[in-house]
């Protein structure tokens, strides 16, 4: 089989942490410096959702998306946010 091009990769990465951040508070604060970064891990491409801090290791990690370059399936991680509440009907958008 082969590979996905990059750019279809990070479509499904940007599909499936949408859908996984929509259950989580995100930060006001993190709306404007949220950053994408990517990684290979030999046939996986691993995308990850950032807020940067002054030195690299100061990185908040929001979400880690793995990615099948062959077969496009994929998991979503979500690092460090909180649950929104059951009661809360105000949705919740990424920028």
């Amino acid at each position: 089989m082969k590979p996905k091009r990059l750019e279809e990769l990070q479509e499904i990465a940007r599909k499936l942490t949408f859908s996984a951040l929509e259950a989580f508070v995100i930060p006001e604060e993190y709306r404007a410096t949220m950053t994408l970064g990517v990684f290979f891990e030999g046939d996986v491409r691993v995308f990850e959702l950032y807020v940067p801090g002054e030195q690299p290791k100061d990185a908040k990690i929001i979400s880690r998306a793995r990615i099948d370059s062959r077969t496009g399936e994929g998991s979503v991680e979500v690092i460090g946010l909180a649950l929104k509440s059951p009661s809360s009907s105000t949705p919740d958008s990424l920028p």
